[in-house]
Order: C-alpha cells, then sequence, then structure tokens
C-alpha cells in the first residue's frame, strides 16, 4: 500500500509504539489491510506474571509430593504407652544405652513423624516424660507429652508407631492436650506396684520356699505394716544422695497395700500397691524391702519411725524385676478441660483392654519366668541379715559453707542429659 509522503507521520502517530521498527517502519507482520482494530500487543510484566504462576505452580506441585508430615503444623498431644522394661536400661534417654525413649524417639522419625533433628534434640518438640522408670522396671501406662504434627489423625499416628516398635513397647493412644500441658508438672499422683512371691513375707522360722502360702492373717499382718507408710514423711533413708534436712525429702503417701494372693506356674504372688504425689529413686523398692525385713524377722517396725529421723540406716533395695508403673493420675486437668468439648480426659478406660492384655502377656510372664529361672527374690533375700538396719553414718548439722556446697552440687547433678529435673519418679 502506497502512502504519500504528508500522510506518513500522522498514521505512525495513530499505531501502537510496538507496532512501529526501531528505524520507524511498520513491522513486516502486521497484516495493514486486515485493520487497525485488530493489531494488539501484550505488556512485558504480563509475559513476566505468566512464568512466574507457572514456575509456582510446577513448585507447588513437587512439593506435595516431597513434603515430610514433620512439616506440618504441631500441636501438643499426650502419648500412653505400656512396656516390658526388662532388656532396658530404663525410659530415660542415654546415650549409647537401650533405652525405652530410644526406641520410641527412632521408632517415631521412621514413621516419619519427627525429622532427624527432632529426634536427636527432642527438647525441640517439648518431649517430656511423667515418670523415669529404672533399669528392668516395666509400665503398664506411661505417658509422654510432646508435640505431633496434625496433618495425620491420631489413630495412624499410633499405627504407624507401633509399626516400627518391637513387641516389648506399644503405644496405646495418642490425645490432644492444651498447650501448656506437660506430662510431669500436671501430674498429680503416680501408682506403682511391686509383684513378688508371697514366701518374701513368710514367717521368720518358715523357710522361703516355692511350696509356700500366705494366710489370711499373715497377708493382715503385711497391710498392717504397709500401711506404717501412708502419710507425709521424711523418705530421705528410702533413696540416694539425699539428706535429711532437704525439703524433696518429703514425700506424700496416699495408699498403700497388698492384694490377695494369685498363683502363676506353681508359684504364689503377691502385688503390692502404692500411690503417691511422686516417688525418689529407689524409694519403692526400698519401702518393700524394709516390710520384707520386717516380716523376716531382720529388724522391728520401730525400724520404720527411726528412718523418718535424721540418721542414716542402712536399708536394703528389693531386686527390680517386680516393680512396674501402673498409672500415672491427671485429676485436675481432667476436672477442668476433660470435657471443655476440645479435649478428652486423660485417662485412656476406652482402651482397658489392650491394657490389660500387653499387660497379661509380657509383664507378668516375664516376672513369673524370671523368677522361676533366676530366683532373683530368692537369692536377694539370702542377704538381708548382712544389713545391719542401724546408723551407716554418724549425722551431724552441716555448717552454712558446707551446706551451701551441697546444694550448689545438687543444682548441677539434679538434671538429666536434656536438663530436666530428676528429682520425681527416677525409679
Amino acid at each position: 500500500m502506497y502512502m504519500g509522503t504528508f500522510w506518513r507521520p500522522v498514521f505512525l502517530r495513530l499505531l501502537p509504539r510496538s507496532s512501529v521498527g526501531l528505524s520507524g517502519h511498520l513491522c513486516s507482520s502486521l497484516p495493514m489491510a486486515a485493520g487497525m482494530e485488530n493489531v494488539s500487543s501484550k505488556h512485558p510484566m504480563e509475559d513476566a506474571d505468566e512464568s512466574d504462576a507457572k514456575r509456582q505452580k510446577v513448585l507447588l506441585e513437587g512439593s506435595q509430593n516431597d513434603t515430610s508430615k514433620t512439616k506440618a503444623k504441631a500441636k501438643k498431644m499426650a502419648m500412653c504407652m505400656t512396656y516390658n522394661g526388662k532388656g532396658y536400661l530404663g525410659m530415660q534417654r542415654n546415650p549409647g544405652a537401650k533405652t525405652i525413649e530410644e526406641d520410641l524417639l527412632q521408632a517415631m522419625c521412621r514413621a516419619q513423624l519427627l525429622s532427624q533433628d527432632q529426634c536427636d534434640s527432642p527438647q525441640s518438640i517439648m518431649f517430656q516424660r511423667a515418670a523415669r522408670t529404672d533399669k528392668g522396671v516395666s509400665a503398664v501406662r506411661q505417658i509422654v507429652s510432646l508435640k505431633l504434627p496434625t496433618n495425620i489423625s491420631t489413630e495412624t499416628m499410633v499405627e504407624n508407631i507401633n509399626k516400627e516398635l518391637g513387641q516389648n513397647i506399644r503405644i496405646v493412644g495418642i490425645k490432644r492436650t492444651t498447650r501448656g500441658f506437660n506430662s510431669k508438672n500436671n501430674c498429680d499422683a503416680r501408682t506403682y506396684s511391686y509383684i513378688l512371691p508371697s514366701f518374701a513375707f513368710a514367717q521368720p522360722e518358715v523357710p522361703a520356699t516355692p511350696e509356700y502360702r500366705i494366710s489370711a492373717e499373715r497377708l493382715e499382718e503385711v497391710n498392717r505394716i504397709l500401711s506404717l507408710y501412708k502419710g507425709c514423711h521424711n523418705f530421705h533413708n528410702f533413696t540416694s544422695g539425699k539428706k535429711s534436712d532437704e525439703a524433696s525429702a518429703m514425700r506424700y503417701i496416699i495408699t498403700c497395700e497388698c492384694s490377695e494372693p494369685f498363683e502363676q506356674e506353681g508359684l504364689e504372688f503377691l502385688q503390692i500397691q502404692l500411690k503417691g504425689q511422686s516417688f525418689m529413686l529407689h524409694q519403692i523398692r526400698k519401702m518393700v524391702a524394709m516390710a520384707i525385713a520386717i516380716m523376716r524377722g531382720c529388724t522391728s517396725e520401730a525400724t520404720i519411725r527411726r528412718a523418718w529421723g535424721p540418721e542414716k540406716l542402712d536399708i536394703p533395695i528389693a531386686p527390680a524385676l517386680g516393680l512396674m508403673l501402673e498409672e500415672v493420675h491427671y485429676e485436675r486437668y481432667n476436672q477442668k478441660y476433660g470435657g471443655d468439648g476440645l479435649h478428652e480426659p486423660l485417662t485412656w478406660t476406652e482402651k482397658q483392654d489392650m491394657i490389660h492384655t500387653f499387660k497379661k502377656t509380657h509383664i507378668y510372664p516375664t516376672i513369673v519366668e524370671t523368677e522361676k529361672t533366676e530366683q532373683s527374690m530368692l537369692n536377694w533375700m539370702e542377704n538381708l541379715q548382712l544389713h545391719t538396719y542401724d546408723v551407716r553414718e554418724a549425722w551431724t548439722p552441716p555448717t552454712t559453707a558446707a551446706k551451701e556446697n551441697c546444694e550448689a552440687e545438687d543444682a548441677v547433678s539434679a538434671t538429666d542429659v536434656n536438663g530436666h529435673s530428676v528429682e520425681d519418679d527416677t525409679l
């Protein structure tokens, strides 16, 4: 199309800038005969926006496949678990040792509920046990508080963790809790039990043999001795490294009684149940040992009352085999939050069948079989006469300087590898 010199500048001013080349000529691809109304061009920013949107879509689709469950928003939860403590060096994690916590954390990591960093540093997920259990001690209902992801149901979490655990540890259930819940600090009381052969309470003149069967009168005497522990007393003689003038040595025992005997594989057993606000290292095992020593005539019940005093007495420690954590109580928490419509009470009554089955098939048989083959209680009782049940070291009131040094040492030693207090429930 021929365009005169006069009309050319006017025409160019009417066209969009992108339609005109740098030299002032029309772009060759412009359909001149088609009319000006069909000529259009995208702004460069629009092209950039489209490219960014496509890239973001590709990245999002890829990340949906790679996103780990540990990236989801985490909330505070309570985990109920049961385990057979035989073969473990206790509940608390200890580098290089086989512990319940180590197996649990590694199982959660393999189930992709925790990252490896979280597994290595459990304090990052606010991990806290309700009670420590010592070497060989089992638990029927141990509670752990921690933060877990919310993009997976609690039932699925329980199933996935149990797949990664051995048969001696089972997760019973997981429940959402309040943000500030702490399994140790929110606990009102703890119930422990100790299973032992009934011959441990036989009369002094009666041989301790598997054939022994306890009488109703003898069982009543056992319960009378155990009742002396009830109430608030100074238990510094029933633990290690605790001084009589320390306030933390005072403990409140709610119940302490022995149940009716039951028979397993030719042996008669008794179960002592103790409920208290908290317990110290070896406390229950020493309480049981003292009761056995009194019933066997090695000492008198006056030794128990003397043990409340400042003197440091020689008291034996009963075997760990029969000790187990039965239940952790959260009565105040349940009253305040259990019925608020958002949280469930931490009672686990709906899981009683599972708990009872595990206890019957994994904990009781271990105690019975080990007692039969290793005779741990019988062998331990042979050394009862070697203890004096008398003053082990003279007690003198500490000087101010010595007391300050002791308090400083206690402050350093009263924490575990994660910086948590180990003062309570180090059984």
